[in-house]
């Protein structure tokens, strides 16, 4: 019988915690559904790489993924994505922090008919996670007025479907259920657990807070103007230009009925040349948007990341 589920997991530095999962796995999920794990080796630069590839030789169905150099975990996930061939997909970490347990009730929600069911991190919290997490989905709810609970999670079922149709980089992994539903997926959300790390160390903080929230205003902006970029350009442009006119124009309507020399307002004259040219290069600025926005639409084919080696 042929697979349903792959499993893509990355690896940045995990070599105490690769084992111990694989075993989890293995208990949460043989003989309940067929399924393969793709580890994606994000640069490792302890035993992970080592590790791994004595697991892909023992586990006939694990396959890694070496990645050249460390992308960063949107890079990794997207490496494990393009190799899947099953209909349904988890994302997990490498921690131990999520429970493998989870995997199943997520796959329920997707033949349920969702496309995306996201892992809330309800049970379990850890303080270091929990304080920037509920931060970033407060401004997440609060930006795109959206009513999931949290969205930000590694732990999250999709159908490939989804994977296909999205494609991620920087810190945008995260935000894949925000992606998903403004694309007109379906999204909903299961309770999950998360556990205390024990090995390694984590790599969650206040600066990757910080960096998430830029990304969350790119998505913001995405979702509003991504496919109409001459929209926001164009609007200010036009707001900008018409500011410019008008200011000249009153320039010549004094000259006009009361014959006052533009020479006594060379400041407001300057400002209304600069505003309308402002206005024009921003127009511009959109129409250029409008033209990288269908060609990238057309090629599509862009990838930010290099597979060194794949092992079997």
């Amino acid at each position: 019988m042929k697979e349903e589920l792959t499993l893509v997991i990355p690896v940045h530095n995990e070599q105490d915690n690769l084992l111990i999962l694989m075993q989890e796995i293995k208990k949460a999920l043989d003989k309940k559904i067929k399924y393969k794990v793709i580890f994606v080796d994000d640069g490792s630069t302890d035993q992970s790489p080592l590790i791994l590839k004595q697991i892909a030789t023992k586990e006939k169905n694990v396959k890694v993924i070496r990645m050249l150099s460390n992308y960063g975990q949107s890079q990794a996930i997207a490496a494990g994505v393009s190799q899947v061939d099953t209909p349904y997909i988890v994302t997990m970490d490498s921690d131990l922090q999520h429970d493998p347990n989870d995997i199943l009730p997520l796959v329920e929600g997707l033949k349920k008919g969702y496309h995306v069911v996201c892992g809330w991190r309800k049970h379990g919290y850890v303080i270091n996670k929990s304080i920037p997490s509920k931060i970033s989905n407060f401004l997440i709810r609060t930006l795109t007025k959206t009513k999931l609970h949290d969205s930000t999670g590694g732990m999250r079922a999709f159908k490939k479907e989804v994977a296909d149709n999205i494609k991620l980089y920087g810190e945008m992994h995260r935000y894949l259920p925000l992606f998903a539903k403004w694309k007109g997926f379906k999204v909903a959300e299961y309770p999950i657990h998360i556990r205390q790390r024990k090995f390694g160390k984590t790599h969650y903080g206040l600066g990757r807070l910080f960096r998430g929230f830029f990304d969350l205003l790119t998505i913001t902006f995405f979702m509003t103007y991504a496919s109409k970029p001459l929209h926001i350009f164009g609007g200010f442009g036009l707001m900008v230009f018409l500011i410019g006119f008008l200011a000249d124009f009153y320039l010549l309507l004094l000259k006009i009925f009361f014959n006052e020399p533009f020479s006594n307002h060379i400041p407001l004259f300057l400002f209304g040349i600069l505003f309308m040219i402002l206005g024009v290069n921003a127009l511009f600025f959109g129409l250029l948007g409008d033209m990288i926005n269908y060609t990238a639409m057309e090629s599509g084919k862009k990838q930010n990341y290099i597979i060194e080696k794949i092992v079997k």
